[in-house]
């Protein structure tokens, strides 16, 4: 059976657009000798929909949707593509997450997903009913099963959890040859491996084809990858290419494994998720503060891969405290870019708030207040540039600051959306130096210290530890749940180790105000990561710590 994969990128939301998308890749699939079509999880509606299921209209929406593509490819190949479908009466959740088996212009079948994910940024179980029984289909003359993305995530994958069910064997137990699996799997970095190599696994395992239709596109906080595939039970595959649509018939092509570098592969996702946060949002320019810092540079290099140059401003706005330089590293990287730069100097307006507080808050050094003002000054300029024109604000901070309370409310932290929320420091050096971009951001902003340039000579360092020590803290607490004793055994100083854990856990109010976070990572802050913001920071999180040594965290700037 000829069988071709729409690796389509739809919107939450929009039925007719998604639809149109539906039906064009179908005729070229169908011109292509297809013999039937697969299409992601929830293609109908977009995924993730979240509460948006919970509602009356928006379920009879989908539901009308679905029947009107149906009529609308009469004539082509049969279909299965992912949508909605109402549950019994008296079930506890009004919805499956399922798909519709279309042949000659009507829906003549569904298969419901089994298996609802409720970890990580998934919350399935919350808003759909999980499926019954497993159905194989005759189609074309084949006997298919449909197993919905994770009704194939069983087995022993790290960092799974086990089900009681697998769907995947009781489809083949019900004498299913194939199996069609509908998927909207979230890229996180090394992802697209993982999941190759669990779906060749499973084909091995079951002894039949899978053909795997993932979603490709950006949605919200969440980037889909594509990099579909058919697996054989030799564990010979055929991968479609990432961070693209695409429509192709498979089974024909054997693929080598070629992976991406880790940071070409996270670069690509966040140019993918900035450009389908703005087109979704109906949103076309975009407006960043550059500073002449790494930051603010890897964040202009990706909205313009993302958007073009012309739909990108950058607006410097030295402060009493701006190097020279980086004001000319700020005008370079413009023209390096292409981009438009306006210079506005927050000193005037810094100067007359400091004169109109200082009866209330004296005279002299401020300290934290005093540097945070400048950022607030720059952010207010921001937001009423991108108000005034219709744009939106690109935040510029990285995970490593983010996590530590590094940043300031209002100020650095405004914006609608935070592309680098989600990458680490030293991973912002690495795009910024990939083959793709070289002679893009300028040497001086790689090769100088970075700094806030919030107070005489500061340095990010004369607060924080080392971006390397502080990364891999990080990284072992956020990513890896490890204790502080845990980490304090790979090496690290105890004292340091409490700090920054301190730092992170009472941060936590700093990010719930953050804009949106693009994720790349396994554990990114946001909707993967929830935590109370009013707790104890002591006890059983740094019991396990050496005593000896370590000392209290003093909490994040606001």
């Amino acid at each position: 059976m000829r069988i071709a994969i729409g690796q389509i990128n739809t919107t939450v939301g929009d039925l007719v657009g998604n639809c149109d998308r539906i039906v064009t890749a179908v005729e070229s699939a169908s011109a292509a000798g297809a013999q039937l079509v697969l299409f992601p999880e929830l293609a109908i509606c977009g995924y993730p929909p979240l509460d948006l299921v919970t509602r009356e209209d928006f379920v009879a929406a989908v539901e009308r949707a679905t029947d009107t593509v149906a009529k609308r490819l009469k004539g082509q190949p049969p279909v299965v593509v992912g949508t909605l479908r109402r549950s019994d009466v008296g079930a506890a959740r009004p919805v499956h997450n399922s798909t519709a088996i279309i042949e000659n212009g009507a829906v003549v079948a569904h298969s419901d997903k089994v298996l609802l994910p409720t970890y990580d940024v998934f919350d399935e179980s919350r808003t759909f009913e999980p499926g019954g029984p497993v159905q194989v289909h005759s189609i074309a003359g084949h006997a298919v099963g449909i197993a919905i993305c994770e009704d194939l995530w069983t087995g022993e994958v790290p960092g799974q959890i086990s089900y009681r069910r697998d769907p995947g064997q009781e489809l083949i137990d019900a004498g299913a040859e194939i199996i069609l699996c509908p998927s909207a799997s979230p890229f996180r970095r090394g992802k697209s491996g993982v999941r190759r190599d669990l779906f060749r696994d499973q084909a091995a395992r079951y002894g039949v084809p899978i053909v795997l239709a993932n979603l490709v596109g950006g949605n919200t906080e969440l980037i889909f990858d594509g990099a579909s595939m058919m697996a054989h039970p030799d564990r010979s595959f055929e991968q479609f290419i990432s961070f693209e649509e695409q429509v192709g018939v498979v089974g024909q092509n054997p693929s080598v494994e070629v992976d991406l570098d880790r940071m070409e592969e996270i670069a690509s996702a966040l140019v993918l998720g900035i450009r389908d946060y703005f087109h979704k949002c109906h949103i076309d320019r975009a407006v960043l503060g550059l500073s002449g810092g790494i930051d603010s540079a890897v964040t202009a290099l990706l909205a313009v891969e993302a958007l073009g140059a012309d739909q990108v401003l950058g607006i410097a706005m030295p402060g009493p405290y701006s190097s020279r330089g980086s004001l000319e590293d700020s005008r370079e990287l413009a023209q390096n870019l292409g981009i438009d730069l306006q210079e506005i100097s927050v000193n005037s307006s810094y100067r007359a708030l400091r004169s109109v507080m200082e009866p209330l808050l004296g005279e002299g050094e401020w300290g934290v207040a005093q540097e945070n003002l400048q950022a607030r000054i720059r952010g207010t300029v921001l937001m009423t540039v991108a108000n005034r024109q219709g744009a939106m604000v690109l935040a510029t901070g990285n995970k490593s600051e983010l996590s530590v309370g590094y940043c300031t409310l209002y100020g650095d932290m405004c914006g609608g959306l935070a592309p680098l929320g989600d990458v680490r420091k030293r991973e912002v050096y690495a795009i910024a130096q990939l083959e793709r971009f070289r002679g893009r951001v300028p040497q001086e902003t790689i090769d100088k210290a970075p700094s806030a340039e919030l107070a005489p000579r500061q340095r990010d360092e004369d607060t924080l530890p080392p971006y390397q020590q502080l990364d891999e803290v990080l990284e072992a607490w956020v990513e890896g749940r490890q204790s502080g004793g845990q980490i304090q055994q790979q090496g690290h100083d105890a004292e340091m180790v409490r700090r920054v854990i301190g730092l992170i856990e009472s941060s936590e109010h700093k990010r719930r105000q953050s804009a949106p976070i693009l994720r790349v990572s396994p554990r990114a802050f946001g909707m993967g990561r929830r935590v109370p913001i009013a707790r104890s920071l002591s006890g059983w999180q740094l019991d396990d710590l050496d005593r000896s040594t370590a000392a209290g965290s003093e909490p994040g700037n606001s």
